[in-house]
């Protein structure tokens, strides 16, 4: 090991972890994709500290390049940022190690605090303004979700901890030679490997047999889902709005009957901004009623739309309020958002509110408020600052009817956060995105996986509409059960059932999961000492 240059330790990452991650989706691969930061940690660890960090940020950011550089495509100076920001935050957790080892703590607690700290910071990275939690390490069993079963207890915190103690436990015992470690510690951490690495693949095995009784759970319901393939550069946001609705409602028509319980249209579908406080005197709304309920009176719609609402007051009403050119004491909220559109009930509005850094919303602009001013607009929000949110995760539909979370785009990759809208009552999941911003590259492919995650982790049936990428269904094992291609306009119609059911991981949310973790991984860091001693007073 000593042998091979450093230049391939920092080049390795980028190669292991694009294999490992969704498309390819060779994932085992992530139980060494790791071991490069550990051995090149260790190789600079008395250097000085910019040589220590400069050589690991150099790696780390070939990961974050291979997985994500699709973001390119939707914002260039976007991408820049996410790259450089994201691979320095992940430098954090190797902070500790350095101070550590410099101060000659044990590997089996230096390496325990990394853990925890790992586990930490993607913690945080998933709930400040800066949040881009897309390389969550437990993000990466996306791909062969058979393995991850047990995420209905731990979330993707568990899939994190699982990576990080397996390349840990290889690199003690498959890099370190026996001359430089007791050769008891070195028995004791192969043990401890095979355990580790086998024991939850047989746990999730076992798990999916028992679930399979999941997939057929609750009340059965006919929900079609519609993707029109609108190019948003070109087409979504430059035709007549009313050609676009058209469109949708024909290519509906040519798959929901009576029997269709739900019609779902992905994000921003209606484009023209609706008057969030009166939305039944919309255009665009007049004419989905007018078409669908006359035919399917007991039809439920739910469509992504642009909102906009409208304030008098002289000081600024809330976070994301704008200032009008024309009025001074006119403000205004722009939202991306769903609504809930049925014959005998009052529209149902829930804003999205986990937003895309840059494109929707300017971060940290109650700290620092002329930041607002430099905002980027690249996405559906056209104007610059912040969109409007609701105040919590809102599940839709009537006493008579399922209830569902309706999950806008970049929410999905949020665990805990999904947990939120069923706690609130949603019975099953839909996804309204709009993926074609990346173009056909790998992240409408892994926006589309990262899904089934959420599925396991609530045991829950899941119907996604994007204006492009992949719409489809996905069933409480993460099974995917219909998919479309890329591009295609295709309305497609599926059996889901909506059930009530509560998982551990529901109950625990994120905070629960990290608590038990960090208790875990210091017991079994205080267990290996324990053994080590008693070897040598013997």
């Amino acid at each position: 090991m000593e042998r091979i240059p450093t230049w391939i330790w920092i080049l390795l990452p980028s190669v292991l972890f694009f294999l490992a991650w969704h498309p390819i989706a060779l994932t085992p691969l992530l139980f060494v994709s790791f071991l490069p930061f550990i051995v090149l940690s260790n190789r600079f660890i008395n250097a000085k500290w910019y040589k220590f960090n400069g050589v690991l940020f150099v790696s780390i950011l070939g990961w974050n390049l291979t997985t994500t550089w699709w973001v390119y495509y939707a914002s260039a100076p976007g991408a820049v940022a996410m790259l450089i920001l994201n691979s320095l935050f992940m430098l954090i957790p190797f902070a500790f190690v350095r101070r550590l080892k410099r101060k000659n703590y044990s590997n089996s607690f230096t390496w325990s605090v990394f853990i925890v700290a790992w586990l930490s910071y993607e913690y945080g990275h998933h709930r400040w303004d800066l949040s881009w939690p897309w390389l969550c390490l437990g993000n990466g069993f996306s791909g062969m979700v058979d393995l991850v079963q047990w995420y209905e207890f731990t979330g993707t915190l568990g899939g994190t901890f699982w990576v990080l103690l397996v390349n840990i436990l290889v690199y003690f015992n498959v890099f370190t030679s026996p001359e430089r470690v007791e050769k008891s510690s070195v028995k004791w951490t192969g043990f401890s490997l095979v355990i580790v690495l086998v024991m939850p693949v047989i746990a999730s095995l076992m798990i999916k047999w028992m679930r399979s009784d999941q997939v057929q759970k609750g009340n059965s319901i006919q929900v079609a889902v519609m993707q029109p393939s609108f190019d948003p550069w070109t087409e979504k946001f430059v035709r007549n709005p009313l050609d676009l609705e058209q469109e949708m409602l024909q290519l509906s028509s040519q798959v929901i009957d009576t029997a269709t319980d739900w019609l779902i249209w992905p994000e921003t579908s209606l484009v023209s901004n609706i008057d969030m406080k009166n939305p039944d005197a919309d255009p665009q709304i007049q004419m989905l009623k007018n078409d669908l309920f006359r035919k399917y009176p007991s039809l439920n719609v739910l469509t992504g739309v642009n909102g906009i609402e409208y304030y008098q007051s002289e000081t600024k009403p809330n976070r994301s309020a704008r200032k009008s050119q024309y009025d001074e004491n006119l403000w205004y909220n722009l939202y991306n958002s769903a609504l809930l559109i049925s014959k005998e009930q009052p529209i149902q509005i829930y804003h999205k509110s986990k937003l895309v850094p840059g494109t929707e919303q300017m971060p940290f602009i109650q700290t620092i408020p002329f930041l607002e001013n430099l905002a980027i607009s690249l996405d559906e929000n056209s104007s610059t600052g912040s969109l409007g949110v609701s105040e919590s995760a809102l599940a839709l539909g009537g006493s008579n009817q399922t209830r569902t979370a309706p999950i806008i785009c970049y929410e999905s990759i949020y665990g805990d956060y999904v947990g939120e809208y069923i706690r609130n009552g949603a019975q099953w999941l839909s996804i309204v995105t709009n993926d074609a911003w990346w173009n056909k590259t790998a992240g409408y492919q892994q926006h589309f996986s990262y899904a089934k995650l959420r599925a396991i982790e609530y045991r829950k049936w899941i119907a996604r509409s994007a204006n492009t990428g992949t719409s489809g269904f996905i069933n409480p094992l993460g099974n995917s059960i219909q998919s479309s291609s890329w591009y295609e306009k295709v309305c497609l119609q599926q059996t889901i059932y909506a059930n009530d059911t509560k998982t551990i991981y529901y109950y625990l949310g994120d905070e629960g999961v990290l608590g038990i973790l960090t208790a875990l991984i210091f017991l079994m860091s205080w267990l290996k000492r324990q053994l080590e001693m008693r070897k040598l007073t013997h």
